[in-house]
């Protein structure tokens, strides 16, 4: 079973499952989002590689290269919450030592964390994928290869994987609940199903990122909260909490309590994503490639250094 839970200074979730979990679950996203990019021409390709990096985390995580951990649910804790009220009929407590004596390990679960502004762009954008069902006609679609899907995939394939992708958003989701509370999840989730996603560009959640983990180290838990709500709008696009305030009451308060909260403290810079773009195009041509190492000078230019955290032993996700 997949497991989602925020981590406990709020950098982001730790993803869990044992490794016939993530092997799968590893399964269907590249098996269906090879599926859409290729039946969507005008699906953007950096998205469908910004999406496949979950991938990379999920691989390295079942492979054991992040954190693992051995959980007691072995053999002899079969019965045990019942055991108590109802009792267990003596040839039932014989065949759980039975087993016992043969399975005597518990599970191995392998995790990993994912930063939030990532998470985020992940869930707004498997859950635009996942509006539209796959037809019988995308069947007839070349692959990326030059074969045609149907040969290699079938709409029940499609079916299962996609299935696997809506769980896997739907806990996302949960984890928003969890984080910002009922009826915040519920006013971002209603605006973005009415308001539409236009998707945010993989150099802006970058950003998002650089500046999560500049900003953090000098947030109490509530900002870092303002800061993840902020974040969660901007990644789905504030257009029309601006245009039409009246429309998204709500919506519009909270989007502009949580920037002022920000805005409060003079050390912290949130990349709101007009100004981002404005300032970004003062310093480069967006229509011509970028080194990394050039973006990076940016943003930290902009922005602040970027610790780099990741790569100190005493980093507390």
């Amino acid at each position: 079973m997949i497991k989602i839970k925020t981590t406990p200074n709020l950098y982001g979730v730790t993803l869990m499952g044992d490794y016939d979990d993530l092997d799968k679950l590893y399964d269907s996203i590249s098996n269906y989002l090879s599926f859409y990019n290729d039946t969507h021409e005008e699906f953007p390709y950096n998205e469908y590689e910004y999406l496949l990096s979950l991938n990379y985390d999920i691989r390295h995580c079942y492979q054991g290269d992040r954190n693992f951990l051995s959980v007691d649910n072995s053999a002899d804790r079969l019965g045990e919450w019942a055991s108590p009220e109802f009792g267990l009929p003596e040839e039932l407590r014989k065949k759980y030592k039975d087993l016992y004596e043969k399975h005597k390990n518990g599970n191995l679960y392998y995790s990993v964390e994912i930063i939030y502004p990532v998470i985020f762009h992940y869930m707004l954008s498997f859950e635009e994928i996942l509006i539209e069902e796959p037809t019988d006609e995308w069947l007839d679609t070349e692959t990326e290869f030059g074969s045609i899907w149907r040969e290699r995939y079938s709409l029940i394939d499609a079916m299962r994987d996609r299935a696997a992708l809506i769980n896997l958003v739907g806990m996302l989701w949960e984890n928003v609940q969890e984080l910002f509370g009922r009826e915040i999840a519920e006013r971002t989730y209603d605006y973005f199903m009415e308001s539409g996603y236009t998707g945010s560009a993989s150099i802006y959640c970058d950003a998002l990122i650089h500046c999560e983990l500049v900003q953090f180290v000098k947030m109490n838990r509530q900002e870092k909260l303002m800061y993840l709500l902020a974040c969660l709008y901007e990644q789905m696009d504030v257009y029309n909490l601006k245009e039409y305030p009246e429309e998204y009451k709500e919506s519009a308060a909270e989007y502009k309590a949580a920037i002022d909260a920000l805005n409060g403290r003079g050390e912290i810079r949130f990349p709101v994503r007009d100004d981002f773009y404005d300032n970004f195009e003062e310093v480069y041509d967006l229509d011509r490639p970028m080194r990394r190492n050039r973006f990076e000078e940016f943003l930290n230019e902009t922005y602040g250094k970027d610790p780099d955290p990741f790569e100190l032993e005493q980093f507390e996700w």
